[in-house]
């Protein structure tokens, strides 16, 4: 029988330094040995009880890494992906035709478009004023209040603005071009923003972009095609304007003027009833309950008009408003009123304006008073009247002297008592 081979030295003797230990025999068939399958070898000059060293152990190397990002796409991830890609493009083009809007950091940390170019007209035609916050300063006909543009001509002969155009970058695709419209010397032209494309003669005109009350930009081409005026608009407050004050300078103002030039006594126009108003109001009713029906017998409030001066007036664009903050609220269709003659309108909230002799307006009157103004074309006052609580069928009357009473024998459509 062979010794053997792991037999330990006594307990408590030391391995003397440098020795090799007990060596092992060759191997034979049968026997594990160190290129075989099976248990690995002892170390020499080990214990045989001793463990495999730990995968730490820097002996022994660890198995290679594998490399990140070495695994090739699959095909069709790549494809829904690229799916994808396209449809967000189209719907972003679909919500931004004119392209994303540069911006550019304020101190403040707020964004605003980038500023076009500035370039300011040397000619006759130029913008003149732009509200990009309207509330109440100026209503249309349908009751909206829409950001407005206006265009004035400060030449001194009159100027054909069609094939003019206003656009807010010079490659928009959203661009409102004048139609045939004459703007005489000290003349305005106003432009409604509301993405409402309307370039009829004749009628309201209104450009296919809204403006941005946080800052935008506007410019404005000659019949040739040439940007001959731009504005660049900063952050407006509500119902403040950015007023022209000269060829290169602009303001914010508090007064704003639509549809007039840029004057302190355009605006004083524009709030104070004139003195010389060929038409004035002459009766009201705010609660009419059997005094005066309408076309189909039914009673609503109502204002009386009467023409003081020797000449026809054409009513056609003139205004009447519960609201003398917002003067153009409702809108009188093409209607004329001859030389003292008297002119009954309802204010029934109704809004008719197909039969002339029958007129409602789109508001009514408040019985416990309110403030009635009448304003021109142009947006100027040319009447108004406040009055008190009144009692059912009690009309507000004036006397000629221009003074108002209460009057318990209304008369409308007729000389007052």
């Amino acid at each position: 029988m062979s010794q053997s081979n792991n037999r330990p030295y006594p307990q408590g003797q030391r391995i003397p330094q440098g020795s090799r230990g007990p060596q092992r025999p060759a191997s034979r068939p049968g026997q594990y040995s160190a290129g075989g399958a099976g248990r690995p070898p002892v170390r020499q000059g080990g214990n045989p009880q001793a463990r495999r060293p730990a995968a730490s152990d820097p002996r022994r190397s660890a198995p290679p890494r594998r490399r990140s990002g070495g695994r090739i796409p699959d095909l069709g991830k790549l494809l829904v992906g690229g799916l994808v890609a396209v449809v967000l493009a189209y719907m972003l083009q679909c919500m931004w035709p004119d392209g994303f809007p540069l911006k550019t950091k304020q101190d403040s940390g707020s964004t605003a478009v980038q500023a076009v170019s500035e370039i300011h007209s040397g000619g006759p035609i130029r913008i003149n004023e732009v509200m990009s916050g309207n509330q109440n300063v100026l209503s249309i006909e349908d009751g909206s209040t829409p950001d407005w543009i206006e265009i004035a001509n400060i030449g001194k002969s009159s100027v054909n603005l069609s094939g003019y155009s206003l656009s807010k970058t010079a490659n928009s695709v959203t661009v409102f071009t004048f139609p045939e419209v004459w703007v005489n010397p000290g003349e305005c032209v106003l432009v409604y923003a509301d993405s409402r494309l309307r370039e009829t003669a004749g009628e309201d005109l209104h450009a296919p972009f809204r403006l941005s009350s946080a800052g935008d930009t506007l410019m404005l081409f000659n019949d040739g095609g040439t940007a001959i005026d731009t504005v660049n608009l900063p952050a407006l407050p509500r119902n403040a304007s950015f007023a022209r004050v000269d060829t290169s300078t602009w303001q914010v103002s508090n007064q704003p003027t639509p549809g007039m030039l840029n004057t302190e006594e355009n605006y004083r126009a524009l709030n104070e009833p004139a003195n010389d108003s060929p038409v004035i109001m002459t009766e009201l009713m705010s609660g009419n309950a059997t005094t005066l029906a309408d076309e189909n017998g039914l009673y609503y409030d109502y204002i009386e008009l009467y023409n003081r001066s020797g000449e026809a007036v054409n009513l056609s664009g003139w205004y009447l408003s519960d609201n003398p903050a917002s003067t153009r609220m409702w809108r009188f269709p093409d209607v004329t009123l001859n030389p003292g003659e008297y002119l009954v309108v309802f204010a029934s909230g109704l809004d008719r304006k197909e039969d002339v002799t029958h007129l409602h307006t789109n508001f009514s009157l408040s019985t416990e008073g309110e403030q009635v103004v009448l304003s021109n074309a142009q947006g100027r006052q040319m009447d108004s009247v406040t009055f008190d609580l009144l009692r059912k069928d009690v009309a507000w009357s004036r006397a000629d002297d221009g003074s108002w009473t209460d009057a318990k024998q209304p008369s409308p459509g007729r000389a007052n008592p």
